[in-house]
């Protein structure tokens, strides 16, 4: 095929050399280059020996726009490197100056009118005149066309139905030679919408178009080409032209797992390395990072000023994704019946990461989930904020569903309660992603080459997916790697600094895909999945034993001091023990030390032996002696029972000296005389257990209340008949009297004496 060329003069365009974007790019092209070119060769030298000492020149895209307004500029910026042995003269050999005539001598001067004329250095014209040819090619259709078209080894057969091209005399003027020899050549060339100025390039339309770039020897027409290489611009609608679809989000996530509550120092330093990949990734990366961090290594990076500092500016712009701390499996702590412990946990660990990194928002909006999620926590989670979730896509299809539905778009996941959850799985592309596969595209492909096959192949399926769509739907795209570690930044930067370059594509936080993307539908309805009924390691036996067990620490709580730490210690172990980082073998260990403790301070307790004791009266008091073997002071609370005495003062709390026994004094009333039993208990003030009862007896020899109320009836009995048997007498006494007196002179007769 013929080369579409209009020769455009050197001077018509500018020769600026923009600086990379991004200190990881820039090593990446620095590494690049293998020869700088300085120098000349024999101007005799043929045309075919050039050609033959240049076979391995290399054209290596180090920067470029993507896209372009109707009538823009075309940008693209290229390292030349390879084995080109001093051919191409971009540094040519110093002018030589012709000999300067002599002077005469000083003490014969010579009028000033009469010196010899300044001699100027001829110009070294390069040996071998260079031509930069640029041609675009019909729009691509077919995504799995795109990668015919990118890179420095592109196949030439490849490009056909070429639509216009420009050819760049004299390169030379386009090209700047670093201190390290790096030959970099810009060029900038501009379009039009219709074939009608000779030095622009046609886009006619929208679309994506593939560019050949040639380097040529010599003239033009000549079909000498030293390199070639192949990229995609993509041009914009203009005004009057279709609507362009909505922009793809794209969405950077990592997960740094969090180490097991016993693990080794090995799987500890794996933790931290993964969250210093995830904090640099997101220092690196311009566009925001979303990352799911377990707080307690958070906080521990943020223990120092200094430390918090870092933090605060690394993730400037990103987010984190809030976690229960300690961890807690969702699904796990639904099935069992706590997620109130669940919320409770997650609120622990949001306000870890908030004190950490207050400049950085902690979100509950998105959840991304590294194990099966089941249908129960993923309503969990929709009750305490969470609008979508992210999985893997190897997690899905062994947990959901082997069919994998597509990876721009949500499906909806069904709730037990009738409702649904959007879920978006992680994009293939992300199996890019990981170190090695890094490598790989690197040695072969420059970070925006890559850049440019991935925008390009993501504009082509959308553009393709939505070919006779009236409402083309909202794509978002989460990139991460297989297993949700932190991406490799070399080719997201290339590709973030490409993305800036188009309104197609753009980055975006995690937490604002729900509002951007939209819900796959088949048949006119959302496609819904099922998520399994159960999902997690069983919590139910692990749970019983720790309400046992909560229940004795609190008991023996109660016989410390308020002031004691081992309460809220105990209290934090259990709270940690519910997580599923620790197996059942582990929590029952602990459970057992904790059970100990309790124990042991029960058994400090000593109760008396069984005692009698005689109360001659109607109160009395009692004197009971308990002992504490332990080194601290303990409270327990006592009681006493009986049926025939009665307790005033009722049960009491008695703190018990170290070491030593403690008198306690009970005061009691008896209700009868006999003997009877008497009850004491000992406990835990919270009411535990310490020892089983001991039974005291009561002897009571004195009155009872009903002996003193009968003596004083009787009494009062006794006084009534006396008095009125001492009144019946004087009355008689008086009777008689009266009969042997004289009526007139009172005198008692002698008969009466």
């Amino acid at each position: 095929m013929g080369r579409f060329v209009r020769e455009v003069p050197a001077s018509s365009t500018s020769v600026t050399c923009r600086a990379l974007r991004g200190s990881t790019v820039g090593a990446v092209l620095a590494g690049s280059v293998v020869l700088a070119m300085i120098a000349t060769v024999s101007a005799t030298a043929s045309r075919s020996a050039v050609a033959q000492e240049i076979d391995t020149a290399r054209l290596t895209l180090i920067d470029q726009d993507f896209a372009i307004e109707p009538d823009g500029t075309i940008r693209l910026v290229y390292e030349l490197s390879g084995v080109v042995d001093d051919a191409l003269d971009f540094v040519p050999d110093a002018p030589v100056a012709e000999p300067e005539a002599s002077l005469p001598p000083a003490s014969d001067p010579t009028p000033t009118d009469t010196l010899p004329e300044p001699v100027v250095a001829a110009p070294v014209e390069p040996s071998v005149q260079l031509t930069m040819e640029i041609t675009n090619y019909a729009p691509i259709v077919d995504p799995a066309d795109v990668r015919s078209f990118v890179g420095s080894d592109v196949d030439p057969d490849a490009f056909v139905a070429a639509v216009d091209g420009v050819a760049i005399t004299d390169v030379r003027e386009r090209a700047t030679v670093g201190d390290d020899g790096i030959v970099t050549i810009q060029l900038e060339v501009d379009t039009d919408v219709a074939d009608s100025i000779e030095e622009r390039l046609k886009f006619d339309r929208p679309g994506l178009y593939p560019i050949r770039i040639q380097l040529l020897t010599g003239d033009p027409a000549d079909d000498t080409v030293v390199a070639t290489a192949g990229t995609i611009i993509q041009r914009l609608p203009g005004p009057g032209e279709p609507s362009p679809p909505p922009p793809i989000d794209l969405s950077v996530v990592t997960v740094t797992p969090a180490p097991g509550p016993d693990a080794d120092p090995d799987e500890i330093e794996d933790s931290n390395e993964q969250l210093a990949d995830g904090i640099d990734l997101a220092a690196t990366l311009g566009s925001p990072v979303t990352l799911e961090v377990p707080p307690p290594l958070v906080a521990a990076r943020a223990a120092t000023p200094e430390g918090e500092a870092q933090l605060a500016e690394a993730l400037a712009g990103d987010e984190l994704v809030a976690l229960p701390t300690p961890p807690l499996d969702v699904s796990s702590a639904a099935a069992a019946g706590r997620g109130d412990t669940f919320a409770r946990l997650l609120s622990a660990g949001q306000d870890v990461l908030t004190a950490a990194v207050p400049t950085t928002p902690s979100r509950r909006d998105v959840w991304i989930t590294t194990d099966a999620l089941s249908a129960a926590g993923a309503q969990q989670l929709r009750d305490l904020g969470v609008r979508f979730i992210v999985m893997p896509r190897a997690l899905y299809r062994d947990t959901v569903d082997t069919t994998l539905p597509a990876t721009d778009q949500f499906v909806e996941a069904e709730l037990p309660d009738g409702d649904t959850l959007p879920l978006l799985l992680v994009n293939p592309l992300s199996t890019q992603l990981t170190s090695g596969a890094a490598d790989e595209i690197l040695a072969d492909s420059t970070a925006v080459e890559w850049a440019v096959e991935t925008i390009a192949e993501l504009l082509a399926a959308q553009a393709d997916d939505d070919r006779g769509t009236s409402t083309p739907p909202e794509r978002s795209i989460v990139i991460s790697t297989p297993t949700l570690r932190a991406p490799d930044p070399r080719l997201l930067v290339g590709l973030d600094g490409l993305a800036a370059t188009t309104p197609s594509v753009r980055f975006s936080p995690a937490s604002t895909l729900i509002g951007a993307t939209s819900v796959q539908r088949a048949g006119g309805a959302a496609v819904t999945v099922q998520l399994p009924e159960v999902a997690g390691p069983s919590l139910t036996e692990r749970v019983a034993l720790l309400e046992s067990t909560a229940l004795t620490m609190v008991s023996a709580a109660s016989m410390l001091p308020d002031d004691d730490p081992r309460p809220v210690e105990w209290a934090a172990e259990l709270d940690a023990l519910i997580s599923t980082a620790y197996s059942d073998e582990e929590v029952g260990a602990v459970l057992a030390e904790l059970d100990a403790e309790a124990t042991a301070l029960t058994d400090a307790v000593r109760l008396p032996e069984p005692f009698t004791f005689t109360l001659t009266g109607r109160t009395g008091t009692i004197e009971i002696r308990l002992g504490n073997t332990s080194d601290e002071e303990l409270q327990v609370l006592v009681q006493l029972d009986s049926s025939k005495v009665r307790f005033p003062d009722g049960d009491r709390v008695v703190t018990l000296r170290p070491n030593d026994e403690t008198s306690v004094t009970v005061p009691v009333e008896a209700r009868s005389n006999g003997t009877s039993s008497i009850d004491l208990v000992v406990s835990t003030p919270a009411g535990g257990p310490i020892e089983e009862p001991v039974t005291l007896t009561s002897r009571v020899t004195g009155f009872t209340g009903l002996g003193y109320l009968l003596t004083a009836g009787l009494i009062l009995v006794l006084l009534s008949w006396w008095l009125t048997h001492w009144r019946s007498r004087r009355r008689d006494a008086a009777l008689e009297d009266g009969r042997d007196r004289h009526p007139s002179t009172g005198k008692v007769s002698s008969d009466a004496l």
